[in-house]
């Protein structure tokens, strides 16, 4: 119990937990997370997460996961603020899946250029604001296997940025304010035995989505994504993970829509958009252990690169990054768990990150 105690007061001034439950039939799950976290791109930001967790069939049924529907709303110290809604929803026996998202965000960020030699020392701030609203419908087919489609829309404005500085003097798609509809398709393979804490299994998934005027988006371009992620139980309580994952684009690729490296989902350590180009790719390996009660811990490194196109792919600009963290099971039957990152990289890119959810 001492150390249990312990453990509450190392986590709780960063996170306050307030759960309620109700013992349906379908056994629906309500979450309220008064949450104070660190990211490199918010600093300290903080805010509330209310989510619902539930079976769309019966609360026993081993062939559907469970499905979340959360809203929240975020404010941090360096005057950003974000609002969102998402669910995820997987239907009786997991025929079909619905991921949607929407959003609102004002994000003073920042801006070190395009490309895979920006310096760290070429560094300036920009706002801009947008409203983010994407939708994705996936039909098992065979065995795991799944086919969708999806629509995805953006509208990026109030884009501010200084007069005469570094971003005003490089020449790219989306410095004023735009908009991108796009619709797509995708393929997947599922055999993963947990959505947010996989022991084992495999998740593969491509998806191709276009973006063009005739669907009243302001620039023409095409975006790629191609993922696997692989779980494997190697002990009681030992996980390895991996992923790989590769973001390409082609045409008017706007600012925003770029691919970038970075991020609690990504190479943690580097600020979102630390690197930003048309395409990326990276590699990480996750070692993830039990240790006691709902705690576990992590250890992580990963490699990954932005290009303009793949004749520019060069291996000696690769960056990487490592580091470790610990989770609390705030969900511990689904093992939802709140984490807490460090990632490194250099004395410029390194920082904290404390958030929900694993980075894959």
């Amino acid at each position: 119990m001492q150390l249990k105690f312990l453990i509450l007061i190392i986590f709780f001034p960063v996170v306050f937990v307030a759960q309620f439950r109700i013992d349906t039939a379908r056994r629906v799950n309500y979450l309220a997370i008064p949450i104070l976290f660190k990211t490199p791109e918010t600093g300290w930001a903080y805010g509330l997460s209310a989510s619902a967790n539930f079976k769309t069939s019966f609360k026993n049924d081993t062939l559907t996961r469970t499905s979340v529907i959360t809203a929240l709303g975020i404010f941090s110290e360096r005057q950003q603020n974000i609002q969102g809604l998402d669910a995820t929803i997987y239907f009786p026996k997991e025929k079909y899946i619905l991921y949607f998202n929407s959003s609102h965000s004002y994000f003073p960020d920042n801006f070190w250029g395009i490309g895979q030699n920006s310096k760290n020392t070429d560094l300036e701030r920009y706002v801009f604001e947008n409203v983010v609203v994407s939708s994705h419908i996936k039909r098992k087919f065979f065995k795991h296997t799944f086919f969708g489609i999806l629509a995805d829309y953006q509208n990026v404005f109030r884009i501010q940025y200084a007069e005469g500085g570094l971003m005003d003097s490089i020449s790219f798609f989306g410095k004023t304010s735009y908009n991108e509809a796009g619709i797509g398709v995708s393929a997947s393979y599922d055999t993963r035995n947990s959505t947010f804490w996989p022991t084992k299994g495999v998740f593969l998934q491509t998806q191709f989505t276009t973006y063009n005027k005739e669907l009243a988006s302001t620039y023409s371009f095409n975006k790629w994504t191609a993922e696997v992620r692989l779980f494997k139980q190697i002990a009681k309580g030992h996980i390895l993970a991996c992923q790989l994952y590769n973001y390409s684009t082609f045409g008017q690729t706007p600012y925003r829509s770029m691919a970038t490296l970075g991020g609690a989902g990504n190479l943690r350590g580097f600020y979102t958009g630390r690197f930003r180009d048309n395409s990326m790719y990276s590699a990480i390996v996750e070692y993830r252990a039990h240790i006691y009660w709902r705690i576990s811990a992590c250890v992580f490194g990963g490699v990954g690169d932005v290009y303009n196109q793949p004749k520019s792919i060069n291996t000696g600009s690769l960056k990487g990054s490592f580091g470790g963290g610990l989770r609390l099971s705030i969900i511990e039957k689904e093992k939802l768990n709140l984490r807490v990152d460090y990632g490194y990289s250099d004395n410029y890119n390194r920082g904290f990150y404390f958030t929900i959810g694993e980075c894959f």
